[in-house]
């Protein structure tokens, strides 16, 4: 919530405001400060801003935490009433007249694949995320929100492009609800490939889906809406996204993964995922969801974003919004939209994107107290032991040729499974390499895995390399743990 106004004066007085810890430490003399009208001077807190600290002392410092309704104009305007200029809406909220609008948009751009160097053209746009080369695309690194916004973006300026459809927004397809029928139908059923495109799509290649009952029960496997909720739940940036740092694999990056395998063959296939037209719609929901947890946290702004993220144990998601080399986001950095880390984190203010509210009602989800396995010794922890958390660590995910499952087993009977979302060749892709050795975290009823023997077994989607059960030995010294998480107080 601080200003840059803020931050400016309080750096001459040897604070800095972006520091988490340092905000904490010296919170009741920013306090005394706000309160007086002293800081910063010349253009004193409004009440509701000084009440809005307030609260969040009182409330025990939570990183991130939204204030009570009504209390600040800091945070942004509940979505739809923006005033932002493009609001994506639920598919199933769409007129007969914006589903026509989009249906047209959609077919002119796969008109424009008569010449394939058309930026516009739906076999350029949907390149940008793995192949043909070059290969741009981040998932499971800090990158992956901001990247995939600026690609949302970029795709809808290419429906735009279509005449008569300037003012058409990409929607969103709430992947709580049922799969639409909307997307079930020429043109969002299937798309051929028009030429080759390496890794042995070639043209011709036309995507796939699971039958929609399988989708369905797919979902429900991944436990997709049930780490939906749970990201929700976070007030810290890596444990809203899940995977590195230390923070456990079942938030936003897990159910995210968890949907491409769900919908798949193709969407389960990074190397061609984004041929599949329903990946448009399933991505702009992702984009809603964070846009969501922004708005939730206070996170709408750089310096909001900032203090969701520990600097200390998670520097390279720190730098990304901070270190100008780093903030690019290709190859949308360099087209015509020029988008980079930090202009993609205020979706109202910087794109004039906002999203209106899901046709379906949503349940209310309150933000919950940071979980751990370990905090420091002088803060206070409380611990549910009705629940745990067990770890496969240790998986050199290079080592398997694309996607992957990971089932938990309880006496030969799988009790829970992931989904691990990559390409053919991972050992090619930059960011797998970063980040080689995944791990899966189940959080599970303790009753759910207490009295029996439990292992872990991991299942390629393409069986034809070793069989349905990839050996342990060729995956690097794998483990499996089992801890109650701590939650701070």
């Amino acid at each position: 919530m601080f200003t840059d106004t803020d931050i400016a004066h309080m750096q001459t007085q040897g604070l800095d405001l972006t520091s988490y810890e340092q905000v904490r430490a010296s919170a009741g003399t920013i306090y005394g400060q706000v309160a007086a009208k002293t800081m910063p001077p010349g253009d004193p807190w409004t009440a509701d801003m000084v009440q809005t600290f307030l609260n969040w002392m009182t409330d025990g410092y939570p990183k991130g935490k939204a204030a009570p309704d009504g209390e600040t104009a800091t945070l942004a305007a509940p979505a739809g009433t923006s005033g932002a200029g493009r609001v994506r809406k639920d598919l199933n909220s769409l007129s007969d007249a914006e589903l026509k609008l989009v249906k047209t948009a959609f077919e002119g751009i796969l008109a424009k694949d008569k010449d394939l160097t058309d930026p516009n053209c739906y076999f350029m746009q949907a390149g940008y995320h793995w192949l043909p080369a070059p290969l741009y695309c981040q998932h499971h690194v800090p990158g992956y929100n901001p990247w995939h916004r600026a690609y949302m973006f970029n795709f809808e300026n290419a429906l735009r492009s279509v005449p008569g459809c300037e003012d058409v927004t990409l929607p969103y397809w709430d992947i709580t609800t049922p799969f639409p029928d909307f997307l079930k139908k020429a043109p969002f059923d299937s798309y051929t490939l028009p030429a080759d495109i390496g890794g042995g799509f070639s043209k011709g290649y036309k995507t796939t889906r699971f039958s929609y009952p399988d989708i369905k029960s797919n979902l429900l496997t991944y436990n997709v809406t049930a780490d939906l909720e749970r990201a929700l739940t976070k007030t810290d940036w890596e444990d809203f996204h899940g995977y590195w740092s230390g923070a456990p694999y079942n938030t936003i990056i897990a159910a995210h993964d968890g949907g491409h395998g769900a919908i798949g063959p193709t969407m389960a296939n990074q190397s061609v995922a984004a041929f599949d037209p329903v990946f448009w719609f399933f991505h702009s929901n992702w984009d809603r969801l964070w846009w969501e947890w922004q708005k939730k946290v206070g996170a709408t702004e750089l310096n909001g974003l900032l203090s969701t993220i520990d600097k200390q144990t998670d520097l390279a998601s720190y730098q990304i919004f901070t270190v100008p080399p780093l903030q690019a986001l290709e190859p949308f950095t360099s087209l015509p939209v020029a988008l980079s880390s930090i202009k993609v984190i205020d979706s109202v203010k910087s794109l004039d994107v906002d999203y209106a509210p899901p046709a379906t009602k949503q349940p209310l989800i309150a933000l919950a107290a940071k979980t751990a396995q370990s905090v420091p010794l002088e803060r206070s922890v409380s611990i549910n032991p009705q629940r745990a958390m067990v770890t496969a660590s240790g998986i050199n995910r290079l080592k398997i040729p694309g996607s992957f499952k990971v089932h938990l087993l309880k006496d030969g009977k799988p009790i829970a499974t992931r989904f691990m979302f990559q390409p053919d060749e991972p050992e090619k892709c930059e960011n797998c390499v970063k980040n080689a050795m995944a791990h899966f975290d189940f959080d599970l009823p303790l009753s759910e895995i207490a009295g029996g023997k439990l292992q872990v077994e991991v299942e390629p989607v393409d069986t034809s390399f070793v069989g349905s059960r990839f050996p342990v030995k060729m995956m690097g010294k794998p483990t499996i743990s089992v801890s109650i998480p701590v939650q701070t107080e």
